[in-house]
């Protein structure tokens, strides 16, 4: 059984086919994964057949193809610098703000210029040619790989880091994707406030609109047309708006972990899906003893999360908040009194990515170090710009009683799956659902609702205390452990590779 991976090279993406590989693989040892894809990602191809080799005996390494033509982001890079897509994406969700990203998104999720698409066509299909695959598991995101498939008639489905929110929200009865579910971008909260209804209809029907006549778009789709024998293009909106009828989706979501939504029979709800990783004592023996010396709040808000000087001061007042609140409630209940039922002092880890060429700093004398000097110089705080472990192993490690991440939804999804509230801070369109699926689920906050973007001390270091430390702590634990314990009973891995082989008529899930 020989299945093939095509997906995009970027992480948010690429990391669920990661999984799937392994799943695939210790589901039956005998299956050769093929994994298709750019240059950036072969790296991590080759750890993850790596550790899917060691764990599963007589499992074949992967086999990479790395295709021609550019990688999503940097092709997006590389789009007209007068359309200024990053700062569309960033700004805050104001209506006029949100009707310019819905304007651009169209070309955002289809960043490549007509001849860059068909280099990536001709050259996956190549690699289909050369591995004749029993079936193709193709990213949502990767349109070249979706037209492939659907002009060559091959046998493949399609499989999303995505939720079940985004494949279902035209199904929904009686209009809801108007009046209930929040627009992509809003900011809306769930279920959508009754004086917002008028906007978040405005915002979907500008969606629709800009998805069937972006003029990029089009001309992308002509000339693949032209010069690809009258194939049709496939985007991710296709898929959603206009799924066909024989085409399964798997969804790295379960109903209970999203909004309540009514799911279309094409939609396949795998549950979160966790790539399984060396742990933290493997990868990095001296941060597992520091991690275990107490309860730790985990800061990472992604690798495309760059975080000016103003704003990493007031995180770092945030964090000073914080640790200055776990101190006096220590002392009021008593030094041996436990955080999250885990003893000792409370810690935090910051994973700082700050933009490039940034010259600020955070040694001794910068403005960040001072207002976190003391917790800092007691090793009660440390500020990093690089975790050697996976994320998924930090939060594992059995410390950590709080993540404080960007949304994405790897990293929610990672916290939810680890037991761990989490404060989520979302800094552009598609985070701002997770964070308020964190507040709707009972599992932790939204922690910049009143300053996306960015973040401020005043708001988020009162939601820090209440997450950690306040009266609704240890019921959000408690939700969040029932809520995990839920999604390991069917891995949501175990789910898609099942669904995968299935498909491909080599079993059934």
């Amino acid at each position: 059984m020989k299945v093939l991976l095509a997906v995009n090279s970027e992480y948010g993406q690429a990391n669920v086919f990661l999984a799937l590989g392994h799943a695939l693989q210790a589901h039956d040892a005998a299956v050769q994964i093929h994994f298709a894809s750019f240059g950036p990602i072969a790296g991590d191809v080759s750890n993850a057949s790596d550790y899917s080799v060691r764990s599963s005996p007589g499992a074949q390494p992967w086999v990479f193809h790395q295709l021609d033509g550019p990688a999503f982001l940097e092709a997006a890079e590389n789009i007209d610098s007068d359309i200024k897509l990053g700062e569309a994406i960033v700004k805050p969700p104001t209506f006029f703000n949100v009707l310019e990203m819905l304007k651009l998104t169209p070309r955002l999720l289809l960043p490549w210029s007509g001849s860059e698409f068909l280099k990536i066509c001709q050259s996956l299909s190549r690699v289909v040619d050369e591995v004749q695959p029993d079936i193709i598991a193709v990213d949502s995101l990767f349109s070249p790989g979706l037209t492939v498939c659907r002009h060559r008639r091959l046998k493949y489905l399609v499989f999303s880091p995505n939720t079940l929110k985004d494949f279902s929200a035209v199904s929904q009865p009686w209009g809801g994707v108007f009046w209930k579910l929040p627009a992509m971008g809003s900011g809306f909260p769930f279920p959508v406030p009754l004086r917002c209804i008028p906007a978040n209809i405005i915002y979907v029907l500008c969606a629709i609109y800009h998805s069937l006549r972006n003029g990029a778009v089009r001309a992308v789709a002509a000339q693949v047309k032209r010069e690809l024998g009258g194939a049709e293009l496939v985007t991710f909106e296709d898929i959603i708006l206009r799924p066909p009828a024989d085409l399964r989706i798997l969804v790295a979501n379960r109903p209970e972990v999203d909004f309540p939504v009514v799911v279309p029979k094409h939609l396949t709800a795998c549950g979160p899906v966790i790539r399984p990783v060396p742990s933290v004592a493997d990868v990095d023996p001296e941060l597992d003893a520091w991690l275990k010396r107490g309860p730790t709040v985990f800061i990472s808000l992604g690798t495309h999360r760059m975080m000016p000087e103003p704003e990493a001061l007031e995180m770092a007042e945030a964090v000073r908040q914080l640790l200055e609140a776990a101190e006096a409630k220590q002392e009021a209940d008593g030094a041996d009194k436990a955080v999250g039922g885990i003893p000792g002092k409370l810690q935090v880890i910051w994973k700082l990515m700050k933009p490039a060429g940034a010259t600020w700093g955070i040694g001794p004398g910068s403005k960040v170090h001072g207002v976190l000097a003391q917790a800092l110089a007691a090793d009660q705080v440390r500020i990093v710009d690089w975790v050697k472990p996976q994320p998924s192993a930090v939060l594992l490690s059995g410390t950590v009683v709080c993540s404080v991440n960007h949304g994405g939804a790897n990293s929610f999804h990672d916290a939810l799956t680890s037991g761990i509230p989490q404060v989520v801070l979302p800094p552009w369109m598609d985070c701002y659902d997770f964070a308020s699926r964190a507040e709707v689920l009972g599992i932790g906050r939204w922690g910049n609702q009143k300053t996306m973007p960015a973040c401020t001390a005043l708001e988020l270091g009162p939601i820090l205390i209440d997450v950690v430390l306040g009266p609704k702590a240890p019921a959000m634990r408690a939700r969040v452990q029932e809520l995990a314990a839920l999604c390991a009973k069917s891995p949501g891995a175990a789910v898609a590779a099942a669904a995968v082989l299935e498909e491909a008529g080599a079993g059934k899930a």
